[in-house]
């Protein structure tokens, strides 16, 4: 499509900006670029991870949408997530179209996708 360059943000909705901005950080083993009671955001390979407080409008949790994070190892990196206090909530399953799927949910409920793709 003319115009979309591809995916800029993720965003997350929590309940504590602060809180969730610790467990973010230790997860992904990164400090935020931008840090603020209201909003928060780290840089993960290219694509900002942000951070707003949950509202009346968009609560934590799965809301339908998932964005998928391409990886190199899918087990590895499901260990990674479990080892931080997430739950696998949709797989892994192997698709038809030869790709390793997983969907993990962190502790304020939203949906992390994990996809491993032939080399």
């Amino acid at each position: 499509m003319d115009g979309v360059w591809g995916v800029d943000e993720v965003l997350f909705f929590v309940p504590d900006v602060q809180v969730a901005k610790r467990w973010y950080g230790e997860l992904l083993g990164l400090e935020p670029y931008f840090d603020h009671e209201g909003y928060c955001a780290f840089r993960l390979a290219n694509v900002t991870v942000g951070l707003h407080p949950s509202d009346e409008k968009n609560s934590s949790g799965i809301a339908g949408q998932v964005t998928y994070w391409r990886v190199s190892d899918i087990k590895k990196t499901i260990a990674h997530f479990e080892s931080h206090g997430c739950s696998k909530f949709r797989g892994p399953t192997f698709g038809v179209d030869q790709v390793w799927v997983c969907q993990l949910k962190d502790p304020f409920e939203n949906v992390w996708g994990l996809v491993q793709r032939p080399e």
